[in-house]
């Protein structure tokens, strides 16, 4: 639903997007190239690798986003569900305004909190991609409570660790929320005070409120060790938000446990979608000593890594939530105490599943392989050009197909899908006589999962033999 808003001889529209979150975006004439942004906006620009400079973008309730493309390759901002944008806006409609291309600025503003996705769409399926977080409370809804994260730490020597919780989403009315704690590896009344009790809000309060746990120092050489924190019974309308259970790490301050050695690095590190906003990671811990293991991430495509999360010490598994539908990460953990950090653990990347569903459709651009369930695109660019390669079928080898990019006769990629069900999965190899940077994207169209590989440019393309690709079987 859309509605039109005329204000001092500024038109502009108010779009209200699935995720309850509102774009109140201006639609002046076209900015010449170069234009600037206004002093105080949050930027995102493009870059000449085709990423944006931020992959998760936060900003506040009103404050002003904006974009801006002075790469000359074409690109637009598109915010799923709600907004293109090159300059000028438009609806989540295609329009020749929003299409991708080059020299552009566009600024917008958000009306309510929300989480959103976006992405160009020229340049989506080679990781260029973010999430937009808006923050800020909506003046007729009671809101949501929640921790405001879902690992917290505090030295044995304490006395008292300072648990934080949020209001968001709404501060309409007074509302209030239980906690409690629990037993996990510590024990209460030996390592903690256990504790219960309410935290609330009065009407058009959306600050933070806290509680303490008493701290037990001892002098005993013990490994680090973990409270349970939950929260409960919200009133006043009000919904629990995530997180609603938290773990308190208690590090250790005696000659070990947390003790002053860097811990070691993990290792074996797997990525593997689970659904269109989330990758679930493993890894093999090898340390004794960490109080908690961060998790950073970045486009598949490159790009400076940023932390997304933390996992408790000993921990093994995270899911990564929050991600663009159809789109690839690489990954890296590390485990961490008071003694600094440990190596990086080996790279790995993953992607989430796909929105579209139905059978695979051979096209132009696409081949449907392995009895017509797997669906293959690849997309190319050079420092001059960029765009989909094309498809060329081959009949008599039906797991089996052929790409090129500039010309039918200049055969860029060979590919093919396996039904290797006998080892429960299905792999993909394929081999490219090329050094242009291309995205390979294979798609399960059965089960909406995706495999994506990418080559930067000048790197001749090494052979690809993923026995590891599709845990779809049969």
């Amino acid at each position: 639903m859309r509605k039109l808003l005329q204000t001092a001889g500024l038109v502009a529209w108010v779009l209200f997007a699935t995720a309850a979150a509102r774009a109140q975006y201006d639609d002046p004439p076209d900015p010449p190239p170069g234009q600037q942004c206004a002093s105080g906006d949050v930027q995102v620009n493009t870059q000449s690798n085709n990423t944006w400079s931020q992959t998760q973008v936060n900003l506040d309730v009103g404050q002003t986003l904006c974009v801006r493309n002075n790469s000359g390759i074409p690109h637009n901002f598109h915010v799923l569900g709600v907004v293109r944008c090159a300059g000028t806006c438009s609806a989540n409609t295609s329009s020749s305004t929003t299409t991708p291309r080059g020299d552009w600025v566009s600024r917008l503003s958000f009306s309510s909190p929300g989480t959103l996705n976006f992405r160009c769409d020229e340049h989506g399926t080679m990781g260029m991609t973010g999430t937009l977080v808006v923050q800020g409370a909506t003046a007729d809804a009671p809101g949501s409570l929640s921790f405001t994260v879902s690992n917290f730490s505090v030295s044995e020597a304490g006395p008292n660790a300072t648990i934080t919780a949020r209001r968001t989403g709404g501060d309409d009315g007074a509302v209030s929320v239980q906690y409690a704690t629990a037993n996990g590896s510590a024990t209460a009344g030996s390592d903690y005070t256990a504790k219960t009790g309410t935290l609330s809000w009065p009407d058009n309060d959306d600050n933070n409120k806290t509680f303490t746990v008493a701290i037990t120092n001892d002098t005993a050489d013990e490994a680090n060790e973990t409270v349970l924190l939950s929260l409960s019974n919200p009133t006043g309308g009000a919904t629990l938000g995530s997180p609603a259970a938290a773990t308190l790490t208690i590090n250790d301050n005696d000659d070990g446990g947390g003790g002053t050695t860097a811990p070691a690095a993990p290792s074996n590190l797997k990525a593997r979608g689970v659904s269109t906003t989330a990758i679930d990671l493993t890894w093999k811990d090898n340390a004794n000593n960490e109080t908690q293991v961060l998790i950073e991430r970045r486009p598949l495509q490159g790009g400076t890594f940023v932390q997304v999360g933390t996992a408790a010490a000993n921990a093994t598994a995270f899911t990564a939530g929050g991600l663009t539908p159809e789109a690839a990460y690489e990954f890296r953990v590390r485990a961490a105490n008071s003694g600094g950090n440990s190596a990086y653990s080996n790279v790995a990347d993953g992607s989430t599943d796909t929105e579209d569903t139905g059978p695979c459709l051979e096209g132009t651009n696409a081949l449907c392989v392995t009895n017509e369930r797997f669906k293959i695109e690849v997309d190319f660019a050079t420092g001059q050009s960029s765009g989909p390669a094309t498809a060329v079928p081959v009949p008599t080898a039906p797991a089996s197909g052929l790409f090129y990019f500039f010309g039918a006769d200049n055969i860029e990629l060979l590919i093919k899908v396996l039904n290797a069900c006998a080892f429960n999965r299905y792999w993909v190899f394929f081999a490219a006589t090329t050094n242009v940077e291309f995205t390979v994207v294979v798609t399960d169209t059965q089960t909406s999962r995706t495999r994506f590989y990418f080559n930067p440019l000048n790197r001749p393309a090494p052979p690809i033999q993923d026995t590891d690709a599709f845990a779809t079987c049969p």
